[in-house]
């Protein structure tokens, strides 16, 4: 919510996307939670939350529609990241 509050007043932190950053995750992740979103362009979850690399674990999906691929993914991230929260996130017109 934090992080939506940042985006929406165009207030964004700057995330850390350097080499060091990048080999850290190599060794793991540790999302603090699962969105299903869209396949939309304009709808990035990193950007409206404004996370970084290895903050979300994101399904994206036409529409939204969870199917038995996209099911195991909420399932890998819940089960074996721990991730405390999933998240399904839709929208209607992508303005944003």
């Amino acid at each position: 919510m934090e992080g939506n509050k940042r985006f929406v007043s165009g207030m964004c932190e700057q995330k850390d996307l350097s080499d060091t950053k990048r080999k850290e995750l190599s060794k793991g992740q540790n999302p603090s939670a699962v969105v299903v979103t869209c396949s939309d362009s304009r709808v990035s979850p990193e950007l409206l939350f404004n996370q970084g690399l290895g903050d979300v674990f994101v399904i994206r999906t036409a529409g939204n529609v969870v199917d038995k691929i996209a099911l195991g993914s909420v399932e890998y991230a819940a089960e074996h990241l721990h991730a405390p929260l999933v998240l399904v996130l839709g929208h209607e017109n992508a303005v944003l």
